[in-house]
């Protein structure tokens, strides 16, 4: 299992959102470049890059994103606003590994567009989640998806990356609620990335422990609160 740190990105600044609202936000850093170096020294593997501001309808973050695909030698998922094809292929071009599609991903011809324009492997859908419903439009809005059934739509129509987030713990530190995750061990033919809530490394430990089959675990606020220390979370996920 790989730990993945992420970075949020606000009008250039790192921030977390409390439960993905905007007016709940905090300042970590004002140099996302410099945490993203930091984070490689401390041997991150894959980086979870949002740009916030995109995906609620403003101003992009696209300037920083290229800065860090372009001086800091580590993997790098990219989502937050990605709702045009032209867009998640110059994200692609500047060295992304993979694209993050939310709301988009609900449109089967977008999706099957993306997938003949930069590969399946280039692509992650971002499933977040409240109430077990799917929510868009930034977390903004309640869909009437299933969880569990959407993520069986996007497996079936080639989807080889699917990152769940659990809306009602992101950036609470409460924890991961494992119960809707263990039903996922049924999808053989994705990798799994969980994210919401993670607080410590004992939460780590017990998603390695409960849920073996999930490929990825993200942590934000807790990395940035210095309530995980993120050296020691890499080791534990390697064991």
């Amino acid at each position: 299992m790989l730990v993945i740190p992420a970075i949020d990105l606000w009008e250039g600044k790192v921030v977390r959102l409390l439960k993905g609202n905007p007016a709940e936000s905090t300042v970590y850093n004002n140099d996302p470049v410099g945490i993203a170096k930091e984070f490689k020294l401390k041997g991150v593997e894959l980086l979870h890059l949002v740009d916030l501001s995109a995906a609620l309808g403003q101003d992009d973050n696209l300037e920083v994103i290229g800065k860090i695909l372009k001086e800091v030698d580590i993997k790098v998922e990219v989502g937050g606003g990605i709702r045009d094809i032209g867009k998640a292929k110059k994200l692609i071009s500047l060295g992304a590994e993979r694209v993050i599609v939310g709301t988009k991903s609900l449109e089967d011809k977008f999706l099957k567009n993306l997938i003949r324009a930069v590969g399946v492997n280039k692509i992650a859908v971002s499933v977040d989640v409240i109430d077990s419903r799917v929510a868009v439009k930034g977390w903004q809005e309640k869909t009437s998806f299933q969880a569990l059934d959407f993520i069986k739509s996007v497996i079936k129509k080639g989807i080889k990356w699917v990152i769940y987030t659990d809306i009602s713990r992101d950036g609470t530190l409460e924890g991961l609620d494992l119960g809707p995750i263990k039903e996922f061990s049924l999808f053989k033919k994705a990798n799994l990335i969980v994210s919401g809530g993670v607080s410590s490394i004992e939460d780590i430990k017990k998603i390695k422990e409960e849920t073996p089959f999930v490929w990825g675990v993200i942590t934000g606020k807790a990395i940035y609160e210095r309530r995980i220390d993120l050296a020691e979370a890499i080791l534990l996920s390697q064991e």
